[in-house]
């Protein structure tokens, strides 16, 4: 079933600025309190113009371009600038430390790097010892150190036109990104990921939590991991939503956060609920319009309860992976929830539990989870 339509990155957001024009797509809030927002026909030049600066860096389609950066509204220009001119984003886990970061340029062949001044210097001596490809970088803070092949990325943003300079031919197949997994077995292991990918994420997202063009979805996960990109951030975009990205997660001022936006959906993994838990009760536990809270790891089920008693939500639990795209087991909002059960495999999956011999088991007992799609399309094209 081909739900996408040929329809590539490029073209969505020319169809969303068109449809959604003054209405709002994005907004971000700094750790300090900063914020910013951006309709959909602002965003749209936004990327643009991010497009624009990197075609005039040298990024022609098929380059790897690397983003080492916390959540910010430069971490979506980039994202969708480099898919608009066929680039590929690697995004780095901002937490890595120098080892870990320079092998993923090294590994991805990242020629251009886009960061900000907290993570320069790591990145400062490993451009001094010449160990990787990488031939530039852009800072997404205003004061710039005097080194050669470092630029201001708003300054050259903000000099680049609104309109699209560079637009070679896409197809769904190109491929968009290259996520670097967590590395539990081995090294990090690079996921490509496609324009096909990324849109069919954004429908089956949607799908999932029934978004709708009214719908406010916040998060405060990290903009470089597959939840934020292809959980939160293609759904409210594919369905015409405002997407919250917060910077930092804080459990004092994550309901208030909830409240200032009016979001609707957001989404907790067991520390945020464990936190959220422990702060003081207040009367404002309830202020807030969230219907859904999409969800994800181990919960016991008292835990469970108590913070669905006390903050009057509902958990949309879900499971996945960085090669999965989505929560391709889940909840589904028009189903009654079986508790401690993850759900049912969604459209388009298949998924089975096996044994040691790779054949399938009967319910209730423990073996291998095993899932079946279509590579490039429905799950990840293949590893780097």
């Amino acid at each position: 079933m081909d739900i996408i339509g040929g329809q590539h990155l490029r073209q969505m957001w020319d169809d969303l600025a068109d449809v959604y024009g003054h209405k709002t797509a994005l907004i971000c809030e700094s750790s300090g309190g900063v914020v910013n927002r951006y309709s959909y026909l602002e965003l749209n030049q936004e990327i643009n113009r991010t497009a624009n600066l990197f075609y005039t860096l040298g990024i022609r389609k098929g380059n790897k371009v690397a983003l080492h950066l916390d959540n910010c509204p430069e971490f979506i220009f980039c994202w969708f600038g480099l898919a608009k001119i066929g680039a590929i984003m690697v995004p780095i886990n901002a937490r890595l430390l120098r080892e870990e970061s320079e092998w993923i340029l090294q590994n991805s062949q990242a020629c251009l790097l886009v960061t900000s001044a907290q993570f320069y210097p790591m990145y400062q001596q490993i451009q001094q010892e010449d160990a990787t490809q990488l031939r530039h970088i852009c800072l997404t803070d205003v004061a710039l150190p005097a080194d050669d092949g470092v630029s201001s990325f708003t300054q050259l943003k903000n000099q680049q036109p609104a309109t699209l300079c560079y637009a070679p031919p896409l197809s769904t197949d190109d491929t968009a990104e290259i996520l670097f997994t967590s590395g539990t077995t081995s090294r990090p292991k690079g996921v490509v990921i496609t324009h096909y990918n990324l849109r069919f994420a954004g429908y089956y997202s949607a799908w999932q939590c029934a978004l709708r063009d009214d719908d406010v979805y916040m998060t405060v996960m990290p903009a470089f991991h597959i939840d934020c990109q292809c959980t939160a951030a293609m759904a409210a975009f594919s369905a015409g939503a405002t997407f919250v990205l917060v910077e930092k997660y804080s459990a004092r001022a994550f309901w208030g956060q909830a409240q200032k936006y009016r979001a609707t959906i957001t989404e907790c993994i067991p520390m945020m609920i464990r936190t959220l838990m422990v702060q003081p009760p207040s009367a404002n536990d309830r202020q807030h319009r969230l219907r859904e809270v999409m969800f994800y790891l181990n919960l016991s089920e008292q835990e469970k309860d108590a913070f669905c008693e006390r903050f009057g939500v509902r958990l949309l639990t879900s499971y996945g992976m960085t090669e999965t795209i989505v929560g391709i087991i889940g909840d589904r909002p028009s189903d009654k929830r079986r508790w401690l059960s993850i759900g049912r495999a969604g459209f388009c999956y298949e998924a089975e539990i096996r044994d040691d011999h790779n054949r399938p088991l009967p319910a209730g007992e423990i073996g291998e989870i095993c899932i079946k799609g279509v590579p490039g399309k429905t799950i990840f094209k293949e590893y780097f």
